[in-house]
């Protein structure tokens, strides 16, 4: 923070980006977030840059990731009142974070609402715990598949996978395409059907999203099915980019 001169001169997605890696700095600082990010976030007397202010809500996000307690609710307003697609982009992503696996039936109903405005910019990016500061779109997707974080909600997953066959921005698909693969965390071969499913579908994304769910579902677990089915789909799947996240999940399969 003793150099913020750079912040300034930031612009757009730019002053998006640096402003939500201020919550990388203050990460964990959970007591003062609000105090130490209150230059950032959006105000009813004097609107700022949509950029910052969004930047802000994400930045909120990443201090409280997974444990966000009172944080979430004053998200849930800030995302409730947002009148701007940036602002909307920044505050879905810094819910999703701090509301990580509440399975909270509020915050996912709201971000679904903002899924369903069909809304390139609000939809999300972002891989598990990897958090990657994002410029363009994809931000409820994925915000929704980190609320409902290992929990197999069928009425989350059925949402999920049947917007996706329907939407026809491509963002938007990729973000859903990892949301579903979260909502599987951990289950193993309780997602097995929905593996099937997915690595089935005529869309290169949706069998893109069966690899990350193979990775989600079976993560750090060794198993020897799995690991057979992304080999399998590692050299036979007609599309450069399925054969690619087949070899990128063995990593998740076998990191322990």
């Amino acid at each position: 923070r003793d150099n913020l001169e750079w912040l300034a001169r930031a612009t757009n997605w730019a002053k998006f980006t640096a402003t939500a890696s201020l919550g990388v700095i203050h990460k964990g600082h959970e007591k003062e977030a609000l105090q130490l990010m209150a230059t950032y976030l959006p105000k009813d007397t004097s609107p700022g840059s949509a950029y910052q202010e969004g930047g802000g809500l994400y930045a909120l996000g990443l201090i409280h990731a997974n444990h966000g307690g009172d944080i979430i609710d004053y998200l849930l307003n800030q995302l409730k009142n947002a009148s701007n697609d940036i602002v909307r982009h920044g505050g879905s992503l810094g819910l999703g974070l701090a509301a990580m696996g509440t399975a909270r039936q509020d915050v996912y109903d709201l971000l679904k609402t903002n899924l369903y405005q069909d809304d390139a910019v609000t939809a999300c990016l972002i891989f598990v715990v990897v958090v990657v500061l994002c410029c363009g779109g994809e931000a409820a997707g994925l915000a929704l598949g980190l609320v409902m974080l290992g929990s197999k909600n069928a009425q989350a997953i059925e949402d999920m996978v049947g917007y996706a066959q329907e939407t026809q921005h491509e963002k938007i698909l990729r973000g859903l395409a990892v949301g579903i693969a979260l909502v599987m965390y951990g289950r193993m071969e309780e997602a097995d059907a929905l593996i099937e499913s997915l690595c089935r579908d005529k869309d290169p994304i949706l069998r893109r999203s069966g690899m990350y769910t193979v990775a989600m579902a079976y993560c750090g677990s060794g198993n020897n099915k799995a690991i057979r089915r992304l080999l399998h789909v590692a050299v036979s799947d007609v599309n450069d980019d399925v054969r690619r996240a087949a070899v990128e999940s063995l990593g998740f399969i076998l990191f322990r």
